[in-house]
């Protein structure tokens, strides 16, 4: 069983039950079949190892495959395929299917009896109930207890097996069979689906048996009669005119569609029963038929089914002649004759199945009849047992009442009155037994015998209810342990004071009298039973929270109790810690009172009995009844003293080495646990301890691999985990310089195991931590996380350890983030869904660690952008967060979540990941556009802040929104910028930042806005002072910023309209740019001042000589792109009468005429700029025929 996790219950019958499982250290999800040997014959345990010798060598995609089998003591495990549910569930929910679906059926189930028949195999109990729904729509053929797999000299079989509504005729006379009885059950469940009930169905036994030797098929008119004709050939009576191989696999209905599965065979597996039989062999198999039928006409089945029917009757009369006199006689005596029921005895010859169904359908009051499974629906009919049962006989006591061998306790509701009647009979005194009671009575250390013992049980009742209360609801369990401190106070006060009051000696001294064994148990019993009664009030239970705040002021009461410096409790509880018996109680009475009380945490620090106890238990110095439970709880202990003094207390420092000892060589895991979470204490008050790399890692993976058995509510609200992961983080922290060891670690069983157990604790949908090979996080999961196995605390250490390992085995954490579907790709996707963040939020401690848990991912998830990383590889990564929508949830995570300080690094992924993606852009704008006012006021923030870093990532997304998306996109981000008053109080701060970068992305997108926003335009020329800032970034210091804002200045005057006049304050400033050093602001100036041309400010570009620059630009610049730049606003200014005849009068088309000749000079025409083209064109414009 260590190499499988059982997840859950999914099946139960007379074989057995099913568990869904998980195979360790992979994502296969299998079906494991609990069998218990427990009262099974050595028949029944050689059947079962035949079925099990039958799958292991079974291997079709249409047959359940049995993946291992083992036993333990007390069971026989079989692990197989797992299946998504049973045909016959769909037919008991839609009554019948489609032709076409039953076709697709249909060849499914033929391939998987041509695999079992050409490997000599019969199944022999074909049924609904026994084929299996695959994933993708496929069926598997399943439960081989019945199958046969036949030697070469068998060629018919005789035992009758099955279940009787899908037997063959063959089969119901008990005449021999041979494989094409599966056949006929085939075209029996073809026509059940197909129609809704099988071909021959009735709840008679004998109008069954009827039906199927006799009777015709009805056909409905529905069916094709392709497929009528398939099933007539399957239901055909006689089986030697039935539809088999190899023709059935022609047939029309299923030709093509059949899928051979074919593996050499063994030279001893004779002649499959997919070919026919050589004439020779046909001979024999009929003589061996021939000789094993059955002597007479009438069948077997029927006789026994009449002669039952006749005791039956004659039971009857019988029961009904002796009614009186068994009524006279009743009072005075009990006859164990009275009343017989007829004896069911039947020979092994007459006993067969129907024969056995029959008795179950007319057993009324035998009650005790077989141990065979229950009906399971009305469809069985209750006619599926095995014919070698036979009947059974029953016995006298089957007479009065159900027999509990036979009825299920748990369903039986007994009679309470024949009950109460047979106490008081076997318990009415008669006069010579007064005598010693009353003599008992009357002796005084008897009746102090029974008064402790009375006591004792008393309180272990009240443990019980304890027990049972803590898993009732959160307001049964305020009202019951509230009233141990109001009502019911003297309860708690009573057990408190049996604590305290001396009990007798549970050594006697030398010299003194011997007290004998009896009386010495009993003493014990006392206070045995007083500490479980304390400790069940006291401790949490793990995984029942509606108890907890209840059981938090009983322990608290008792803190207050044993920090008071007169009261006897503490040392009474202290003293009883080295008890074998009170030991364990104890320490959990201290654990949850220290749990609550910081006080008492102190006071223990200081108490050098309770210290030397607990080191001794943890030592192993003192014998107790449940070490391991006293060892785990003592850890717990010491670790929750040291966490809470900050300190060690006396004695501890030497303590490292046993708990070290412990953590690495204890086979328990909980002890596991509890050692590491200490030796983490430990390390954090600078205790060393010797731990060898091996050692630990073994014993991390046993750990982790191991099933959790959480006992005890470790520490601080920790996880069962969280000591461990805390530990890990210690030792690797201490061999950062040792890169060998890491490599170690990180590609050892125990990484692996980490992240799965982790995702077992997230409660990951199925599909992602049970496939990991083609399943994306497409919902996130609704359930809650276990807290008990690792809380918040121990989520950030974990990630913690991650980011430590990846830091010096970056490749590592490349592989795993770009495997498509790792299971650590697809945990850190989960950490930073809604719903895991709102159960983050609710937890203990949630609230501190989320910031935590989130950044740490970030982090990881940054490690792919942050390496030099195959393109391909960086593909996939972006489409596995994409699929995910990572960046909706790192928008709503920084929204709701974070503050604006801890937003940096999400923001700032992801802008990287919608720079990169434009799908994951897609989903932030249409989150934006669809979500609340939250995120809207949220971005609004960041703008106004005073983090220039994610202002500036900010600023990137927005631009790179306003570059790719249509406009109909954008209106979001003139809302951002107008702000709620529409004063542009965020774009005007944007402008006149502090910060260079601010500035350069917030003209630029300005600038790309500017393009389409007629809104912005306006507010350029109706908001005082905006225009005057746009125009101020002309002349800024910072070369980019100057850049930014010249091409902002250009998209601006492009078709200005309105804003055109008021941009002649503009034509200085870019006037002054075309001599700039950078060539990219020199191209904006020339691009900018040519789209002012149009607007009519000829006389502001004349007096600023801007056609002469531009001209010199065109004719002299090294850059050709500026070249380009000034040509094209050349072009567009000389449209403007009065800059014509200046470009005319400067000798223009001569000038350019040279340029032009010096391009075409150039070897390669290709090479040739394309400022050519401009040139020309503009020589053309020049020309005096354009002029006029």
């Amino acid at each position: 069983m260590e190499k499988y996790h059982v997840l859950e219950m999914i099946g139960e019958g007379s074989f057995g039950r099913v568990y869904k499982g998980r195979k360790k250290y992979s994502a296969q999800v299998v079906a494991l079949k609990f069998i218990p040997k427990l009262g099974r014959s050595e028949k029944e345990l050689r059947n079962l190892q035949r079925e099990i010798e039958i799958m292991r060598g079974l291997w079709h995609p249409n047959i359940v495959h049995m993946l291992d089998s083992f036993e333990t003591d007390k069971e026989v495990v079989v692990v197989t395929d797992y299946a998504e549910g049973e045909l016959f569930q769909i037919l008991e929910d839609d009554g019948k299917l489609p032709e076409d679906q039953v076709q697709a059926i249909a060849a499914q189930l033929v391939s998987a009896l041509y695999y079992l028949h050409s490997h000599r195999i019969l199944h022999r109990d074909m049924k609904p109930q026994n084929i299996l729904l695959a994933k993708g729509g496929g069926i598997k053929l399943c439960d081989f207890g019945f199958a046969r797999a036949m030697s070469t000299n068998t060629m018919v079989l005789t035992s009758i097996k099955g279940t009787p509504l899908y037997m063959s005729p063959e089969l119901v006379e008990e005449r021999p069979y041979d494989h094409t009885a599966d056949l006929w059950s085939v075209g029996c469940i073809l026509y059940e689906l197909a129609v809704g009930t099988p071909p021959f169905y009735t709840t008679s036994i004998f109008q069954l048996v009827s039906l199927i030797l006799k009777d015709p098929v009805r056909w409905p008119s529905t069916i094709s009669s392709c497929f009528k004709n398939f099933l007539q050939g399957l239901l055909t009576k006689d089986p030697r005119q039935r539809l088999s191989w190899p023709d059935l696999l022609h047939h029309p209905f299923i030709a093509g569609r059949v899928t051979i599965i074919t593996e050499p065979a063994g030279s001893d597996l004779g002649t499959p029963f997919t070919s026919r039989l050589p004439p020779e062999l046909q001979v024999l198999k009929d003589e061996q038929a021939h000789r094993l039928a059955p002597k007479g006409n009438q069948s077997r089945i029927l006789r026994q089914a009449c002669k039952l029917m006749a005791e039956e009757a004659k039971q009857k009369e019988d029961q009904n002649a002796g009614s009186a006199l068994e009524q006279e006689d009743r009072l005075s005596k009990v006859t164990p004759s009275t009343a017989p029921v007829p004896g069911l005895k039947a020979t092994p010859q007459e006993s067969s199945l129907l024969a056995g169904i029959l008795a179950s359908e007319m057993k009324n009051n035998w009650e005790d009849w077989g141990a065979g499974e229950a009906p399971r629906t009305s469809r069985e009919n209750h006619i599926n047992l095995e014919c070698e049962q036979g009947f059974p006989e029953p016995r006298p006591e089957a007479m009065g009442r159900q027999s509990t061998d036979v009825v299920d306790p748990e369903n039986e509701e007994p009679d309470s009155d024949d009950e109460w009647q047979r106490l008081l009979e076997t318990s009415e005194p008669g006069p010579v037994q007064l005598k010693s009671p009353l003599t008992l009575l009357c002796n005084p250390d008897f009746c102090q015998r029974i008064q402790s013992q009375l006591r004792g049980t008393g309180e272990q009742c009240f443990s019980v209810l304890c027990e049972a209360v803590d898993g009732n609801s959160w307001a049964i369990s305020k009202a019951f342990y509230s009233s141990l401190l109001t009502t019911q106070r003297a309860v708690l006060d009573g057990l408190l004071h049996g604590l305290t009051v001396p009990q007798l000696p549970f050594h006697t001294p030398p010299g003194a009298p011997q007290v004998s064994q009896p009386l010495r148990e009993q003493s014990e019993d006392v206070p045995g039973a007083i500490s479980s009664a304390l400790a069940a009030m006291c401790t949490a239970p793990v995984g029942l929270p509606s108890c907890w705040d209840a059981k938090e002021q009983v322990s608290w009461h008792l803190a207050n109790q044993l920090t008071e410096d007169s009261s006897q409790l503490r040392p009474s509880l202290i003293s009883g810690l080295r008890h074998h018996v009170l030991c364990l109680h104890l320490l959990k009475v201290l654990y949850a009172c220290c749990y609550i009380s910081e006080r008492l945490c102190h006071i223990l620090g200081q108490e050098p009995l309770a210290l030397e106890s607990l080191l001794m238990l943890v030592q192993g110095k003192v014998k107790v009844a449940d070490w391991e439970e006293s060892t785990e709880v003592a850890l717990y202990l010491l670790s929750l003293l040291v966490f809470r003094l900050q300190d060690l207390p006396s004695g501890m420092e030497k303590l490292g080495s046993e708990v070290a000892t412990l953590f690495t060589h204890s086979h328990v895991v909980s002890l596991v646990n509890a050692a590491a979470c200490l030796l983490g204490q430990l390390g954090q008050q600078g205790v060393t301890f010797d731990l060898q790399p091996r050692e630990w890692i073994a014993a991390a993976a046993h750990a982790l691999s191991a099933p959790a058995e959480v006992r005890l509510t470790p520490p601080c609200s920790c996880g069962f985990y969280d000591g461990l992961l805390v530990l890990l983080l210690q030792l690797l922290t201490q061999v950062q310089g040792k890169p060998g060891l890491i490599r170690d670690v990180a590609g050892s069983e125990v990484w692996t195991i980490l992240w799965h157990r982790f995702s077992m604790a997230l409660r990951l949908p199925e599909e992602v931590s049970a496939q990991e090979d083609d399943l994306l996080l497409s919902s996130p999961s609704s359930l809650e996380p276990d807290w008990t196995l690792i809380s918040p605390q121990g989520m950030a250490a974990l990630l913690s350890l991650a980011m430590a390992i990846f830091t010096q085995e970056s490749q590592l954490c490349l592989s795993h983030l770009s495997q498509h579907g790792s299971v650590l790709m697809l945990t850190l996707k989960h950490l930073l869904s809604p719903s895991f963040l709102h159960h983050l939020s609710q937890a203990p401690q949630g609230p501190e660690f989320l910031p935590v848990v989130v950044l740490s991912v970030c982090k990881l998830l940054c490690f792919p952008f942050a390496l030099d990383v195959d393109a391909d590889l960086l593909v996939g990564v972006l489409a596995d967060l994409r699929a995910s929508e990572v960046v909706v949830c790192l928008l709503q995570v920084c929204c709701h979540h974070l503050s604006l300080l801890q937003a940096e690094l999400p923001i700032g992924l992801l802008t990287r990941l919608a720079l990169m993606d434009s799908a994951s852009l897609k989903q932030f704008v249409n989150t934006v556009a669809t979500s609340s006012r939250a995120i809207i006021s949220f971005l609004s923030v960041v703008l106004l802040s005073d983090q220039p870093l994610m202002i500036s990532d900010l600023l990137s997304l927005l631009t790179h929104t306003a570059r790719i998306l249509s406009p109909s996109h954008l209106s979001f981000i003139q809302e951002l910028l107008s702000g709620s008053d529409e004063s542009y109080r965020p774009l005007r701060s944007l402008l006149g930042h502090s910060e260079n970068t601010v500035r350069v992305r917030a003209y630029g997108l300005l600038g790309h806005l500017l393009q389409h926003s007629m809104a912005l335009r306006g507010a350029l020329q109706s908001q005082s002072g905006l225009l005057n800032l746009l125009l101020l970034g002309l002349g800024d210091k910072d070369p980019a910023v100057r850049r930014s804002a010249s091409f902002a200045v250009g998209n601006a005057a492009y078709q200005a309209g309105p804003l055109g006049p008021a941009l002649a304050a503009a034509v200085p400033s870019m006037t002054q740019l075309l001599g700039d050093a950078q060539d990219g602001i020199r191209r904006n100036a020339a691009s900018a001042l040519g789209n002012l041309g149009p607007e009519g400010l000829g006389k502001e570009l004349l007096k600023c000589q801007v056609p002469q620059r531009l001209l010199e630009m065109a004719c002299g610049d090294p850059q050709p792109t500026v070249k380009e730049a000034a040509l094209i606003a050349l072009r567009s200014l000389q449209q403007e009468s009065c800059i014509h005849q200046v470009l005319v009068s400067l000798g223009a088309s001569e000038k350019l005429a040279l340029l032009s000749l010096g391009n075409q000079l150039l070897p390669n025409s290709s090479n040739r700029p394309a400022s050519v083209r401009h040139c020309r064109k503009l020589i053309q414009l020049l020309r005096p025929t354009h002029s006029t």
